[in-house]
C-alpha cells in the first residue's frame, strides 16, 4: 500500500512538472512572435510586460484552485518589468553581450538569481495566499531557478551561436533557460502550492 501512494504522488508531480514545464517553454516560444530577442539594451519595459503576461497567463490556469489568477497575473507582469526598469534587464529575452564562457555562468547566476528573487518576491507579496505555510520559500525557490537556467542556456546558446554560426543558437539557448525554469519552478510549485 505504501508504495502505490509513493508510486501515485511521484506521478502526479511528474505530470503537474511536465505540464507546467511545457506550457512555461510553449508560453516564451509564443512570447517571440510578439518580443524581439535581442541584448539587454534592446528590450523595453513594454516588451516585459506582454512577455511576463503571455507566460502568467497559461501558469495562473495551472494554479487557479491555490491562487487567484488575475494576482498572479498582476504580480507576475509587475516583476518582469521592475527587473527591467532597475536595470538586470528582461532575463529570458536578452542575450548576453560577453561570449566569454566563464562571465556567462557567473552573470547568468547574478541576473538570474537577482532576478528570479524579484519576480518570486512579487508574487509572493501579491498572489501566493499566506494561508501557504511555506509560501514564502517561493521566492528563494525563483532565485535558484533563474540562477541555474539563466546559466545553463546562456553557455549552451554560446556554443550553438559558435558552432553553427547562426544567432539561433541563442535563441534556442533561451529556450533551453526556460525549459529549465519551467522544470524547478515546477517541481518547486507542486510542492508548495498542492
Amino acid at each position: 500500500m505504501e508504495l502505490a501512494a509513493i508510486k501515485n504522488k511521484f506521478s502526479k508531480l511528474y505530470t503537474f512538472t511536465l505540464v507546467w514545464s511545457l506550457t512555461t517553454l510553449g508560453s516564451f516560444i509564443f512570447s517571440l512572435f510578439l518580443i524581439e530577442i535581442g541584448e539587454k539594451s534592446d528590450v523595453r519595459v513594454l516588451d516585459v510586460a506582454i512577455g511576463g503576461f503571455a507566460i502568467a497567463l497559461p501558469q495562473s490556469y495551472l494554479l487557479r484552485q491555490k491562487i487567484l489568477p488575475l494576482s498572479w497575473m498582476i504580480s507576475t507582469v509587475l516583476g518582469w518589468v521592475l527587473i527591467t526598469t532597475i536595470g538586470v534587464g528582461a532575463i529570458g529575452w536578452f542575450v548576453l553581450s560577453t561570449e566569454f564562457f566563464y562571465f556567462r555562468i557567473f552573470f547568468g547566476i547574478i541576473s538570474g538569481g537577482i532576478g528570479g528573487i524579484v519576480i518570486g518576491l512579487a508574487q509572493w507579496w501579491l498572489a501566493i495566499p499566506s494561508s501557504l505555510p511555506w509560501g514564502w520559500c517561493w521566492m528563494f525557490l525563483s532565485c535558484a531557478s533563474w540562477a541555474v537556467a539563466l546559466s545553463i542556456g546562456s553557455v549552451i546558446g554560446i556554443f550553438l551561436r559558435h558552432w553553427t554560426q547562426l544567432f539561433l543558437g541563442e535563441v534556442v539557448g533561451l529556450a533551453i533557460t526556460w525549459l529549465v525554469v519551467g522544470i524547478l519552478t515546477g517541481i518547486s510549485a507542486y510542492r508548495l502550492f498542492r
